[in-house]
């Protein structure tokens, strides 16, 4: 029992004299909240600007898919409209 009191004292007194001091812990949270702060910032705008640029592709896709529609939709009322000429002359 004495040699685990012993061995036991040993690695207590190892860990409080390798133990990192106070001043250094509030430090280094000194440090992290800055960088935070700073980089917060930086973070919500790209984010922002890629959902921005995210709708308008899909905005552009939309476009693009119903211009090419009304361009077909155009091409048939032509078809439609030159029937109904040659139908109207043939009375």
């Amino acid at each position: 029992m004495d040699e685990k009191n012993i061995l036991l004292e040993e690695v207590v007194s190892k860990i409080e004299t390798q133990s990192i001091s106070i001043s250094i812990i509030k430090n280094l949270i000194l440090v992290m909240s800055f960088a935070f702060a700073l980089l917060l910032p930086k973070i919500y705008i790209a984010s922002h600007i890629y959902l921005d640029s995210v709708m308008i592709n899909k905005k552009l896709n939309e476009f693009y898919s119903l211009k090419a529609e009304n361009s077909l939709l155009l091409s048939k009322i032509e078809k439609i409209k030159f029937k109904n000429r040659l139908n109207m002359d043939s009375f």
